[in-house]
């Protein structure tokens, strides 16, 4: 008696439908999980969707395409690391001294390893790709521009202000790299004195100074 061949099963095509309670930061925190332990090219669908136990239809969710997720991560990333630092510190008020003491007092928190870790991998990245390097350029624009309002509100010209605010960002950067490897890093009272003494001596005569050269 002739059978018929059973029909060939096809395989289901990826549906664009929330079949998980992943949120988009969870992709994110995944995702950045994996550039700080490996680099960008460990990222890809097929490996988040191992790693976070779903199927590719909650990736779709949120996202279009892998690029869509790398810019998001890049926002994210811009979001913790400055936009909230900005806000935080403006909030929190004080002098421009007080304020200047809480941003050279980040690098040294418990949490910033983490933050470093992202911020090293970010900045790897940027070595690499036009994307990442566009928002790594943001990032640093943000965080000057905010230091050298802070110096304009002592009084500085821009021009000074700007200078200022390199070498505390600068410093700032440099903090969060050396004070845990360098045995004869300073204790944090003395690094904070130590920088502010620095950079605030001699404003009256930068700002005149400045002021004559225009």
């Amino acid at each position: 008696m002739p059978t018929t061949a059973a029909p060939k099963r096809q395989r289901a095509k990826t549906q664009r439908l929330k079949e998980t309670p992943l949120k988009e930061a969870d992709w994110i925190a995944a995702a950045t999980d994996i550039l700080v332990k490996e680099n960008v090219r460990g990222i890809n669908l097929d490996r988040l969707c191992k790693k976070l136990g779903v199927t590719k239809g909650s990736f779709y969710w949120h996202f279009k395409q892998r690029i869509d997720l790398l810019q998001a991560m890049l926002n994210d990333w811009r979001r913790r690391t400055t936009l909230n630092v900005i806000q935080t510190t403006t909030r929190h008020g004080g002098s421009s001294v007080e304020r200047f003491v809480r941003l050279l007092q980040l690098p040294r928190h418990k949490a910033a390893r983490a933050a470093l870790a992202v911020e090293s991998s970010m900045r790897d990245w940027a070595r690499r790709s036009d994307q990442a390097l566009a928002a790594v350029r943001e990032v640093d624009e943000l965080r000057l521009s905010f230091l050298e309002g802070l110096f304009m509100e002592r009084g500085l010209l821009r021009p000074e202000a700007r200078r200022r605010a390199y070498v505390l960002y600068c410093v700032i950067m440099g903090d969060s790299i050396l004070h845990d490897t360098v045995p004869s890093s300073l204790p944090d009272a003395d690094y904070m004195q130590t920088v502010m003494t620095l950079l605030i001596e001699g404003e009256d005569k930068s700002s005149a100074t400045t002021a004559g050269s225009n």
